[in-house]
């Protein structure tokens, strides 16, 4: 197969530097014809011009603005690969951690593979998660207890995508800018249409905690922006009359009760949701095109 690996950066200098040279080596190393790439979302820190005088080989994508995530969707359009691998500038692979992801591709059913994330102090970070209905409120879960053994997974946003499929059910949501929850959106359209998530705790790949997004809106901030694309996500996917029912019910209480804890995130991000209603359900209606092909239903997808 054809694959390209796609490095999101934006004013990682430094991060290239460090750790840029592993995902080289990787696609070198790689069975497949691959090639790394660095998407550069409007960097400002001469990130663009490292790449040109120590990376060469890698081939960059320059974003026409910083759309964090959703830049992937242009340069994913740009090329021509069976695989896209996407990765955050802050991420040191494994040599052979490509072709562990790719061979899972041979199933045609298989829409996108996650590898095992490991922090640099060898404690697990994710790549196998599910999905769950908690007090009418949908959360990501991090499957700790089986992060030894490979099987399917729900959502990802690092991690191997077929192209075709990714384009198809028109990549990452702009809704959620400026980020989060966006993987899930596609991950769960795709677990709609009968697609396959897989996790393989064979490709390993390690993960330095100081993000970027962590640093621009620091955590109060990064918190309220999930809740708030919790709540567009649930509204803008969730058919279940029984799992709407839910969240109705468990809304205002759960709301209240962690504001009365001191926990203000959720309230903040439900009134910033409700600022977007109009466009969410300009959304929903758009999606429903999915809707009516789905295979499975949302209790088949959300626990």
């Amino acid at each position: 197969m054809k694959v390209d690996i796609l490095v999101l950066n934006y004013n990682g200098k430094s991060l290239l530097e460090a750790y840029l040279p592993s995902v080289m080596a990787a696609a070198k190393k790689s069975s497949h014809e691959c090639r790394a790439y660095v998407v550069d979302n409007k960097s400002a820190d001469g990130s663009v011009e490292l790449l040109k005088q120590k990376f060469p080989e890698a081939g960059i994508i320059e974003a026409k603005e910083n759309r964090v995530l959703c830049s992937y969707n242009e340069a994913v359009r740009r090329l021509s690969s069976d695989i896209v691998i996407f990765l955050n500038n802050d991420i040191k692979v494994e040599p052979d951690f490509v072709d562990k992801l790719v061979r899972h591709f041979d199933d045609a059913s298989v829409m996108f593979v996650a590898p095992r994330l490991l922090n640099f102090d060898g404690t697990y970070n994710g790549g196998r998660s599910y999905l769950e209905l908690r007090n009418g409120a949908v959360k990501v879960m991090v499957d700790t207890a089986n992060a030894e053994k490979p099987g399917e997974t729900q959502a990802i946003s690092t991690g191997a995508f077929r192209r075709k499929y990714f384009l198809d059910l028109g990549g990452f949501d702009d809704l959620y800018l400026p980020g989060i929850w966006e993987d899930v959106d596609l991950c769960f359209k795709g677990l709609m249409l009968g697609y396959k998530g897989i996790y393989d705790p064979s490709s390993v790949i390690w993960h330095d905690e100081s993000t970027t997004f962590h640093k621009v809106y620091g955590r109060r901030k990064k918190m309220t922006i999930a809740h708030r694309n919790m709540f567009l996500f649930f509204w803008k996917n969730v058919t279940d009359g029984r799992l709407i029912l839910e969240h109705a019910i468990f809304l205002f209480p759960r709301l209240v009760a962690l504001a009365l804890k001191g926990n203000m995130e959720p309230a903040m991000g439900f009134f910033h949701a409700l600022g977007k209603f109009p466009l969410v359900m300009r959304k929903r209606k758009e999606t429903k095109k999915f809707f009516d092909k789905r295979v499975l239903g949302d209790r088949e997808i959300i626990k």
